[in-house]
């Protein structure tokens, strides 16, 4: 259930329910308009990336060290911090 967005997200808002994913769609590569794909562009699979896309950091730290994304979802943690798409 997300608890708030930032900046710039407009498609999703407090209380919605949503199901984190690592092939998410950013909705405007080719990728994402083509019928026969889902490997978008910006959100495929990226097992080296571990941290937010615009950044590269992690949103996760523990004793001052930070806690990678596990394929950008970090879908074991109870709060997590994902891209919309």
């Amino acid at each position: 259930i997300v608890e708030c967005v930032g900046e710039g997200v407009t498609d999703l808002q407090p209380g919605d329910h949503v199901l984190p994913i690592f092939t998410g769609e950013c909705g405007d590569c080719p990728h994402c308009h083509s019928e026969e794909s889902n490997m978008c562009d910006l959100l495929r699979i990226n097992t080296e990336r571990g941290g937010m896309i615009h950044d590269g950091e992690s949103r996760f730290s523990i004793n001052g060290k930070p806690i990678h994304h596990f394929l950008g979802t970090s879908t074991f943690s109870e709060y997590t911090v994902v891209h919309s798409g």
